[in-house]
């Protein structure tokens, strides 16, 4: 049948839009350019097509390595900060934190101490030189950044390399690339992680250091796109679009698609398949039961008729896993972390033939 389409105004020319048209459905799915274009890198679409990607064997090194290098170039006052953000009773100390600033702050003690603290240090600063300033400024830069410790970073680099060997043996693809830090000669704080042109102003010294006076640390650092895609969790997404694909699914990630109420979903992995319209939402983290609810919700507003759950973990309450059982359009994958590829596809063959 014929079809025209009319423009209302000039959002259509700066989006990437495609249309979905079935008898009883209409679908407005628009693209994010930035992450199709990174999706599309080689770099990138080679690590998605490493099999058994989501596995924990594969997965948590990639993961792992991401963290190492992290900690490679995090000065010594960030790297604390990092340990201690980790350590289990973190979240109580906040809490704490939180009711003794707040209990603290209401007092009238805070109210006259600050009046007194402030008047102080008004009168002191007012009476320094600007060198003397400039010291103190200096001084409180390197020490909430912190030097670069050479030797932790050659053992750290050691570690990320026999980390990246581990993931070579197992996949077959060089995750880390050569690369340097780049510091300044005197206060031994990054000036930049890549090579740079002319001249980059140290922020504790206030000194500009030319490009080839800059002192150098030699290190190995993950691909910049895949650690990018690894970060936003794009990598799960484009994985289960190529395992849909394995079924002749038309598939799209990362996309948002307009419902039948007007508003804009989310969507992580949008696919067709035999004229039946499939939305998946992949978690890699825990997942609440209020995920669960809005995924149900996004799949009725965009009349979807089959949904997946891909969870690298599982549903955290067994009343949330039931709730899901009564419906029969969704389809769980759970654990995916623990499963090799075959097991997946075969699962999802399985629930794919039964819904279709």
């Amino acid at each position: 049948m014929p079809i025209s389409i009319i423009e209302l105004d000039s959002s259509t020319k700066e989006e990437n839009i495609a249309l979905i048209l079935g008898k009883n459905i209409l679908l407005k799915i628009i693209e994010d350019s930035e992450k199709q274009t990174l999706m599309k890198d080689k770099v990138v679409k080679k690590i998605i097509s490493i099999p058994n990607l989501c596995h924990d064997e594969i997965r948590l090194p990639i993961e792992e390595l991401i963290k190492e290098e992290t900690l490679l170039i995090a000065p010594s006052f960030a790297r604390a900060m990092f340990s201690f953000s980790e350590s289990k009773f973190f979240d109580s100390c906040l809490a704490l934190n939180a009711s003794l600033s707040d209990t603290f702050l209401r007092s009238k003690f805070y109210n006259v101490l600050e009046k007194e603290i402030s008047q102080t240090a008004e009168r002191s600063l007012k009476k320094m030189s600007k060198d003397e300033l400039e010291d103190m400024r200096s001084d409180f830069m390197h020490r909430i950044v912190g030097a670069i410790d050479e030797k932790l970073v050659e053992k750290e680099n050691k570690k990320m390399i026999s980390i990246g060997d581990r993931i070579k043996d197992k996949t077959g693809f060089e995750i880390l690339i050569p690369s340097s830090l780049l510091l300044c000669p005197e206060c031994k704080v990054i000036l930049s992680t890549e090579e740079f042109r002319r001249s980059r102003k140290c922020y504790v010294c206030n000194k500009k250091i030319t490009r080839e006076h800059a002192e150098r640390i030699y290190i190995h650092t993950v691909h910049d796109k895949v650690k990018k895609m690894w970060e936003k969790n794009l990598w799960f997404e484009a994985y289960i679009a190529r395992l849909l694909r394995r079924f002749n699914c038309k598939t799209w990630t990362s996309v948002r698609v307009m419902g039948a109420s007007g508003i804009l979903h989310e969507i992580d992995v949008l696919a067709i398949r035999n004229g039946i319209v499939l939305v998946c939402e992949c978690k890699t983290g825990k997942v609440s039961r209020n995920d669960v609810f809005n995924f149900c919700t996004k799949v009725a507003d965009l009349k979807a008729h089959i949904s997946i759950l891909a969870l690298i973990g599982e549903l955290p309450e067994s009343e949330t896993r039931e709730f899901i059982k009564k419906d029969p359009a969704i389809i769980r994958l759970e654990n995916m972390g623990k499963k090799k590829e075959a097991e997946i596809l075969e699962d999802l063959k399985r629930k794919l033939s039964i819904k279709a």
